[in-house]
């Protein structure tokens, strides 16, 4: 096998590549899931207990953010014509409001708490 350059092991069978976690999810639950989700965040975890079935949003969830907008929190962005901080989150495709605040701090505990109540046991700490 190899390390995939994207923090997953990879190995080649036959001449096709796989990743290794959904081998192992595989040979433990005989059957290939549309995605396998890292509990630990970590992609050279493949430990079966670390490793679940997902869709592609519940994965996101989990998955480590980059933080790109400048509250430096997920889910929270400024909102110009308010001059408050917003915190949205998508919820089963539909963007869902949790209110406008001026601490941006505030906004960051709210999205936290509607992630960690609508994101259930996909709610990572690692999201902030």
């Amino acid at each position: 096998g190899f390390d995939s350059g994207h923090g997953y092991k990879r190995v080649d069978i036959k001449g096709k590549q796989y990743n290794v976690h959904r081998i192992v999810f595989f040979m433990h639950h005989g059957y290939f899931p549309k995605m396998v989700d890292h509990i630990d965040g970590n992609g050279a975890n493949n430990a079966i207990e670390n490793l679940r079935e997902a869709d592609y949003s519940k994965n996101n969830f989990n998955s480590v953010y980059k933080c790109k907008n400048k509250s430096g929190y997920r889910n929270v962005f400024f909102h110009n014509q308010r001059n408050h901080w917003v915190v949205r989150l998508t919820i089963n495709s539909k963007n869902k409001f949790f209110g406008s605040y001026k601490d941006v701090e505030l906004a960051g505990l709210v999205a936290e708490e509607a992630r960690r109540k609508y994101h259930g046991e996909f709610f990572s700490e690692r999201n902030n």
